[in-house]
């Protein structure tokens, strides 16, 4: 850029700077607030339920335009849901979906993910999103920056090649082997926290992968297993990956949900409450909406996982 003369009347002057200063100090700017997580009445108001959404999987949802990030056309099982949700808030509020990145939920406003730290998630923080739908599993970090309404119960799943079934046997047999999974998601915690008990001497072997790709990581054989959440799995081996198996269920029970800012507790409860009805009734709308996704009902599926106990 080329240099610019300032007019004389402009030049710089430290007398000229020292008395803007002392203007600034005696008489400072209005200040300028920031946008806020909004709660249910303004949600109401506004006739908007923004709902941020990961493309993870079309198990969950794909996106028309793959480079959309504003007020996206999607489909898929988690944004039925979340239309179902936005008419049950009100006749008058619609879906909004925009797109973040997994590991972009749990940014701070420096624009990463601090685990141990408690903070409210930036684009919550903003009012950029209301809700993260995405089937998050609740977990000790999570709670730090999080509130959740729970959708189901879910066990992890370890899907391997089916030649490669035989080598699967049980938990022990994954000592020493190469796990596909992607940064920051509950899979790759799981595989940390074995690391460091049940495989402190012959530790899994981490191979990070693209959030999404974890599936095909396995498939090419460059992981020698992965991990996915059980409706994932039911649905990836139905519609995409049939050379891929269920090998056995690993960990305790989990809850998988949407989450919220924690300063949001009146749209939670409301989400809960429609989730918790929702499922005493085989033939409500979210029931329906799994049936037709996944092939099963919400609550078959939670009988389902509850007999892998």
């Amino acid at each position: 850029m080329p240099t610019q003369i300032m007019p004389a009347s402009r030049k710089f002057t430290w007398k000229g700077l020292a008395i803007a200063l002392l203007f600034l100090l005696l008489c400072p700017l209005p200040s300028v607030s920031s946008a806020q997580a909004r709660g249910l009445e303004e949600i109401r108001e506004s006739g908007e339920l923004r709902a941020c959404i990961v493309p993870a999987t079309p198990a969950y949802v794909t996106f028309a335009d793959p480079a959309c990030l504003e007020d996206c056309r999607v489909s898929g099982p988690v944004p039925r849901v979340v239309e179902a949700v936005a008419a049950a808030l009100g006749s008058d509020v619609r879906p909004i979906f925009h797109r973040l990145e997994w590991d972009e939920q749990f940014h701070n406003a420096e624009g990463r993910t601090a685990l141990e730290a408690e903070y409210t998630p930036y684009h919550l923080e903003t009012g950029r999103c209301d809700v993260y739908p995405t089937h998050l599993t609740k977990n000790e970090w999570r709670l730090k920056k999080l509130d959740f309404a729970i959708l189901f119960l879910n066990r992890i799943m370890v899907i391997v090649h089916q030649d490669r079934l035989p080598e699967f046997t049980s938990m022990d047999d994954l000592a020493g082997k190469t796990a596909g999974v992607a940064l920051n998601t509950s899979l790759h915690t799981w595989v940390l926290e074995q690391n460091q008990e049940a495989f402190r001497d012959d530790p899994i072997q981490i191979r990070l992968i693209d959030f999404g790709a974890e599936l095909g990581s396995v498939e090419s054989g460059l992981a020698d297993f992965t991990l996915l959440d059980a409706e994932v799995s039911l649905w990836e081996s139905v519609n995409r990956f049939q050379d891929l198996n269920v090998a056995f269920p690993v960990g305790p029970m989990e809850e998988i949900g949407w989450a919220f800012s924690r300063q949001n507790q009146d749209l939670r409860d409301v989400v809960q409450a429609f989730f918790t009805e929702q499922v005493r009734t085989e033939t409500s709308a979210l029931n329906s909406i799994w049936k037709e996704e996944y092939g099963l009902t919400l609550s078959q599926f939670r009988a389902l996982i509850q007999a892998t106990q």
